[in-house]
């Protein structure tokens, strides 16, 4: 168990947090969520002793063990990357050569009873730890974390910064500690890894405290959200989902409160403002001032969430076809990514770009923003096409030195300061936050403002690689809500589902060099896809030479039942559709973020609908 008691941390500047308590019993799933710069990842290197608290103390069980996944990157070394692994449990490193070294000398000397009863102490211990199933073990969490068998083998060092982290995190998932702390476990995962993590920690009996923007993977991880806010702590029972709700019912009250408080002082004061030259109520009045004294103050609650908003400039019009590839290859020296590629991106699409890591989907980004050329075939661009690229590392580009109204006035064209001031709000730079350095801005803060800075001038194609990473959650929905609005093209690759889900129309799954189209977000790909393997299953476990007897005329009657029931179906879903994308135009909807969400989500899940139930009315027309 780990107890928290009355800690506070404190800057000359900022509260970060104060009087936090809270008690972390084994099997409780914490997940630390805020704004950035609230404190999260200074609360979890408290937890983990690496820094002290102000005031207050953290008390730790004996038998306490915690495994910490921090958001820096690590160093290479020599290991392979399954010794790396192992490396993470060097008292079975020990007793493996221990053992090692015993057998060298019973070789010569066989009969040895010292060396055999030593010899048979340490294989107890050695099993008794799961060192003879270690090897195997460690090599099921690689694979599931994107690893192959042959890469077990390679160099840890050869690895990207993104792959490292996956090793050392399967490094201490290995250790199976009590406490699992993770920040931002996802920053480096592909949507499969990603997937698989959550099966993992959903069998994984630990405790696990994490920060994380990833709403998808919070609500399938943890049972706790523990808010930091504006100096205060508020813990919530329940995944993010949860929170969300619960949340908005606490501010609701609190509110009302507030208001209620609000008028029983006016009240309160009027009657002190009346009677107080009174002889004859001076008792009453004196009664009425202790009272006010004694009021403890509720808080007006401002969700400014709800009030913050984006805009991306809008563009003007595009040619329908904004992009064609014909006939596409592309390899790097022996290595083939692409083998005739075709594709057409349209006018209006919001495309997610899906697949494994090294499936070639950031290739497939580059080639569509000139920024790598295709080995041969045709890429045209439509007439007057202008797009924008924001790379994964698009925040490296910006100068450290400057302030954020002078990165934007440096590329702005002859605007006014009246004009940066008012374009770098619409990003959420307000007031004395647009004179900031860049060299102090947050990983998000720095993202936003290489955004502002790239979409200085309006385009019709927008190219996006992680455009969410260093996010928090609030600046994610805003985002989300600003590219809902967009009126041109978009392709973009995330990890974030509830992004994808949010902002995209089409699916493009990229897998050995071939790419498949599903017409949906992400849960649509993700749903169609679990059907077409079921699909594939079914008919694996089918009889070579089945015997169906059939009735021609009750089938076909059946079928024009079935058609005529799915085409009112259809037409429904289409009213309903139609309603649905009308009210995004309401004003009172678009400065409603809860509404818009809840639009949004119905929008998705008929969507879903719509392109199920045409598909099966194009199967029974075929057979009509």
């Amino acid at each position: 168990m780990i107890t928290v008691e009355s800690i506070s941390k404190e800057f000359p500047d900022k509260t970060l947090f104060k009087n936090l308590s809270i008690k972390l019993n084994e099997g409780m799933r914490v997940g630390l969520v805020g704004p950035n710069g609230a404190g999260k990842s200074t609360l979890l290197k408290i937890l983990l002793g690496q820094e002290a608290p102000d005031e207050g103390k953290i008390n730790r069980s004996p038998t306490t063990s915690i495994g910490y996944l921090p958001q820096e990157i690590i160093a290479g070394n020599e290991n392979t990357i399954l010794n790396e692994t192992l490396a993470g449990l060097p008292e079975l490193s020990i007793l493996e050569n221990e053992i090692h070294s015993i057998n060298e000398k019973l070789i010569n000397d066989p009969n040895n009873d010292t060396l055999l009863n030593k010899l048979s102490n340490l294989q107890s211990e050695f099993e008794l730890l799961g060192g003879w199933d270690i090897e195997k073990k460690a090599k099921t969490i690689l694979s599931g974390l994107g690893f192959s068998s042959t890469q077990f083998s390679e160099p840890f060092k050869s690895f990207s910064g993104g792959w490292r982290m996956r090793c050392y995190l399967a490094s201490i998932l290995l250790k199976e500690p009590n406490y699992l702390f993770l920040d931002e476990p996802t920053n480096h995962l592909d949507l499969e890894a990603i997937i698989w993590m959550e099966d993992f920690l959903s069998s994984w009996n630990g405790s696990l405290i994490m920060i994380s923007h990833d709403r998808s993977f919070l609500d399938k991880s943890i049972n706790n959200i523990l808010e930091l806010n504006q100096g205060t702590s508020t813990l919530y029972k329940g995944n993010y989902s949860e929170y969300v709700d619960k949340r908005e019912i606490n501010i609701k009250h609190n509110n009302k409160t507030y208001e209620n408080q609000q008028k029983e002082i006016a009240q309160t004061e009027k009657f002190i403002e009346r009677f107080r030259a009174k002889n004859t109520k001076a008792k009453q009045v004196k009664s009425k001032i202790k009272q006010l004294e004694k009021i403890k103050k509720v808080e007006l609650i401002v969700d400014k969430s709800k009030i913050m908003k984006m805009k991306i400039p809008q563009p003007g019009r595009s040619p329908l076809k904004i992009i064609t590839m014909t006939n596409i290859n592309k390899s790097y020296d022996q290595n083939l990514v692409y083998d005739n590629l075709n594709l057409t991106i349209e006018r209006g699409q919001k495309i997610a770009l899906v697949g494994e890591n090294g499936s070639g989907k950031s290739t497939l980004l580059k080639m569509l923003a000139d920024k790598e050329k295709p080995t041969s075939g045709m890429l045209d661009y439509g007439p007057k096409v202008k797009f924008h690229y924001f790379a994964q590392h698009q925040v490296e580009d910006l100068d450290l030195h400057m302030t954020v109204y002078e990165t934007i006035f440096s590329i702005s064209k002859g605007w006014t300061e009246s004009e940066i001031r008012t374009y770098l709000g619409s990003f959420l730079f307000t007031k004395d936050s647009v004179q900031k350095k860049v060299k102090v801005l947050s990983g998000g803060e720095k993202s936003r403002l290489a955004l502002a800075r790239l979409l200085v001038e309006p385009v019709h194609l927008l190219l996006l690689d992680e455009p969410t990473n260093h996010l928090d959650i609030k600046s994610r929905d805003v985002m989300e809500s600003a590219l809902q609005y967009y009126a041109g093209t978009m392709v973009c690759i995330s990890h974030d589902r509830h992004f994808l889900n949010t902002v995209t129309n089409l699916t493009i799954e990229v897998n050995d060099g071939a790419i498949k189209s599903y017409q949906g977000n992400y849960d649509y790909y993700s749903w169609k896809k679990t059907n077409e393997n079921s699909k594939s299953t079914n008919h694996d476990n089918k009889p070579a030479n089945p015997i169906i007897k059939k009735n021609p005329y009750k089938e076909r009657k059946a079928q024009r039942s079935a058609y005529n029931k799915l085409k009112k179906q259809f037409s429904n879903i289409e009213l309903s559709l139609e309603e649905i994308n009308a009210n995004f135009s309401s004003n009172d909807i678009s400065s409603d973020h809860e509404k818009l969400n809840e639009l949004i989500r119905k929008r998705n899940d008929l969507e879903i609908k719509y392109l199920d139930t045409l598909e099966k009315i194009e199967e029974i027309e075929k057979k009509l």
